[in-house]
């Protein structure tokens, strides 16, 4: 340690030469001795020179430091040999800030190797992405999902498929998107979503990528069988009494009035099953919607007197009152006889005391309207709630099951979504969004 403090000594030697000889010229002038002076004058000019070129020096190398770490330079090293060198304290104290900051660097490294590690241990694609366009950061599953081998602007994705740069490109916070699109191999399923992030004063975002390919096929296959089952059902019940009697009719001498009520039976049977046909090509042909705008309180005017609310307490809850909606009439008007006569149903067949419907609306930041349909009825049984948007899948005798089916297609086609919000014993909740 004692190496290290002669510079310090070398400091306090000329400091104190300096306070000496300031003192000895001042007491030479006071006594009129002024030409013994220029000896203690001599003196002073040395040890301040030798002073300032001192501290000059650590200056410099303060200075060679600092723009050192500015430059991400850490490779220097100053040499703390007395024999050497006059600054070795200052030097070993240099020495000593590079090595932590060093340290600290390497730390800062080995966190974004983890974080880079966590990246690529992930399934779902990451992709940064700074105001300009230009891709900070990628993991190999983005890379995988999207069919490409490197992202370095998100221009680069114009080549992939237009579809996908705008999603990527137009996406906002909180929002998600699904793009479809096909390449020279396979064709794509992707679901996109994003947050926001600031990082060194820079506002970027952060887009999740997810191959949604294989979980639309498994549910495209379920929703398949379950239509299957439905359809075999219905066809097989329509078919066998068809068969059996026909059957007997041929294999047998029957009179005019067998006949008769065979064909009867025959003719019934088929009616029946072109009703179930026809049903099945409404939930497959809902035409492609014509928009306009409409106030939705109108809409809900004209609903009530078609399936005739009387027996029913509608509370509406319209906010703000004139809320218009941007969509086909004719189409939202079945989504909302559907709901309502539903709703007024389930209402009979719980046999409450105060039969109730309440409609509610709201806008939300994104301009997107919500709308809720609730009644105060009995909860919808928990092994028919996984169905009740299957084309054909009915709990009522009479029921042709596509109601619910079609109400949520024609959402779909105007961008918007049709679920079950809640659903227990006084409160079943069916909610709407538009966009």
């Amino acid at each position: 340690m004692k190496q290290k403090l002669i510079p310090l000594g070398e400091i306090m030697l000329y400091v104190s030469s300096i306070i000496l000889m300031t003192a000895l010229m001042c007491y030479l002038w006071h006594n009129a001795y002024h030409k013994y002076m220029l000896l203690p004058f001599l003196v002073l000019v040395i040890c301040l020179f030798r002073l300032f070129a001192l501290y000059g020096g650590i200056l410099k190398k303060l200075n060679f430091v600092f723009s050192a770490v500015q430059n991400d330079d850490y490779s220097f090293r100053f040499a703390e040999d007395k024999k050497i060198t006059r600054h070795a304290m200052v030097n070993y104290t240099l020495n000593r800030i590079k090595e932590i900051m060093d340290d600290v660097k390497d730390r800062m490294r080995e966190k974004e190797r983890c974080f880079q590690l966590i990246m690529e241990c992930v399934n779902t694609g990451i992709v940064t992405i700074m105001e300009n366009g230009t891709v900070v950061q990628t993991n190999s599953a983005a890379l995988q999902i999207m069919g490409i081998e490197c992202l370095t602007h998100i221009d680069q994705l114009r080549t992939l498929s237009d579809d996908l740069y705008n999603a990527i490109e137009g996406i906002r916070p909180q929002q998600q998107r699904t793009v479809r699109y096909t390449t020279g191999i396979d064709e794509k399923s992707i679901l996109v979503g994003c947050s926001s992030m600031e990082f060194d004063g820079r506002r970027m975002r952060v887009i999740s990528i997810d191959n949604i390919r294989e979980e639309l096929d498994s549910k495209e296959l379920e929703s398949w069988e379950k239509l299957t089952r439905i359809l075999t059902h219905e066809i097989m019940n329509s078919l066998a009494p068809v068969t059996s009697i026909s059957h007997s009719l041929i294999s047998s001498e029957n009179d005019d009035l067998t006949i008769q009520r065979g064909l009867e039976t025959i003719h019934s049977t088929s009616e029946s099953l072109m009703r179930f046909v026809d049903s099945f090509r409404s939930v497959t042909r809902i035409p492609t919607p014509q928009k306009s705008l409409f106030h939705l309180s109108d809409l809900l005017t004209e609903t009530f007197a078609l399936i005739s609310c009387d027996d029913v307490d509608i509370v509406l809850d319209i906010e703000p009152v004139n809320t218009m909606l941007y969509a086909d009439r004719t189409l939202m008007s079945q989504v909302f006889v559907n709901l309502l006569k539903n709703a007024k149903e389930a209402l009979i067949k719980s046999e409450c005391n105060e039969r109730q419907i309440r409609i509610s609306s709201r806008i939300d930041a994104e301009e997107r309207i919500h709308i809720e349909i609730t009644n105060n009825g009995a909860a919808i049984p928990a092994e028919a709630v996984e169905n009740i948007f299957t084309p054909f899948f009915t709990t009522k005798i009479d029921g042709s099951g596509i109601g619910l089916a079609v109400s949520r297609q024609i959402l779909r086609l105007h961008g918007g979504s049709l679920r079950l919000k809640h659903n227990c014993e006084g409160r079943v909740t069916f909610a709407i969004v538009v966009e």
